[in-house]
């Protein structure tokens, strides 16, 4: 499991912070569609229930090699292989990045 925290920037992409070391490990750049349409809907989850922005999601890598993306403060979980293992791979690489900050598009 990886704590994950996704802050969006001014200039349209999106900072991938470890939750744990408050370092920024990746840069989401582009459209990332896939990406952003699963953090937009746990944003839009939370939004509802009046919860913000700063508690952490949860990155978990199954046994059966599996992803689920989980907002713990709404218990909201998204199954990443559902949509495909290209749209997973997106996510899984954030799982082995350590504390080196990337850029995705």
């Amino acid at each position: 499991v990886k704590q994950l925290r996704f802050e969006d920037r001014p200039d349209g992409s999106i900072a991938v912070f470890d939750y744990q070391t408050g370092k920024q490990i990746d840069s989401i750049i582009g459209e990332a569609g896939f990406v952003r349409g699963a953090l937009r809907t746990l944003a839009q989850e939370r939004k509802r229930r009046d919860i913000d922005s700063k508690p952490p999601f949860e990155l978990i890598a199954r046994q059966d090699g599996r992803l689920t993306l989980m907002d713990p403060s709404t218990g909201r979980t998204i199954d990443l292989e559902s949509f495909g293992a290209i749209n997973a791979k997106h996510f899984a690489r954030l799982l082995s990045v350590d504390g080196q900050q990337t850029q995705h598009r």
